[in-house]
This record gives structure tokens, sequence and C-alpha cells, in this order.
């Protein structure tokens, strides 16, 4: 590789003196805990279960709704995809998935999984019968 020149004001061209990059100084990271005024997120509650609502029955109502919810939405998205997915491969025709009947293993099935999800719905309602009953 030729050095650069360049024309000075006579005219005359002198070859250029190759300069090295300076080394860029890599920035620093600042965490959260570098700085004295701001103190890192607690990752527990203090105090046990926050109530938004006078009456914890209303938030132990509300937290099964945004559970409820949750799954809902879950099952929905992955429904959705699995039906796109069939319906693109051509493994799944328009309609045949509302026709579809359970065999009666798949029944057995979905019946323990249903009774696992609605004990998980009404976690925290059991656990309120429990310690009442403990009292």
């Amino acid at each position: 590789m030729s050095a650069a020149r360049t024309t000075s004001s006579k005219g005359a061209s002198k070859p250029k003196a190759k300069v090295k990059p300076k080394a860029k100084a890599k920035a620093k990271p600042t965490a959260v805990a570098d700085t004295p005024s701001r103190q890192p997120m607690r990752r527990t509650i203090r105090g046990g279960r926050p109530y938004f609502f006078a009456d914890p029955a209303i938030d132990k109502l509300l937290n099964m709704l945004v559970v409820l919810g949750s799954e809902v939405w879950t099952l929905r998205e992955r429904l959705a995809a699995l039906e796109a997915i069939q319906i693109r491969q051509g493994g799944l025709a328009a309609g045949e998935l509302d026709a579809h009947e359970f065999s009666a293993e798949d029944e057995s099935r979905l019946a323990a999984e249903r009774k696992e999800f609605i004990d998980s719905l009404f976690r925290i309602l059991q656990e309120q019968v429990e310690e009442a009953r403990r009292r």
C-alpha cells in the first residue's frame, strides 16, 4: 500500500506520515447501583400481598380474573398460530377444527388438565378457606 501524498503550497508533493488512530476510550457502563441517589428495586413486597380495594374478596376475584384472562389469551394466540400453520401446510381444512371430536383417552387427559386449571384458578380462595379452618 502506498503512502498518501499531499500537495504543499509550493506545489511540491511530499509523503504524508501515517497516523495511528487513537484507541477510543470504552464508555464505562453506569449501573443503577453506581448512582448514589438511586437504589436498586426490591425483589419482594413488604407487608404481604398488596390490596387495591377495601374488601379483600374483590382483590381475590380480580386476581382470579387476571389469571384467567392471561390463560385465555395465551391459548387464543397458540390456537391461532396452530390453525395458520396447519392451513398453510395443507394439513387442516377450514371448519375441520370445529368438527373435531375427542377420543375417550383424550377426554380423560383433558379432564385432568381441566381440574388442574380450575384448582389454579381458585387457589387463592382455597388458601382463604384453609386459613379459616386453621383458626
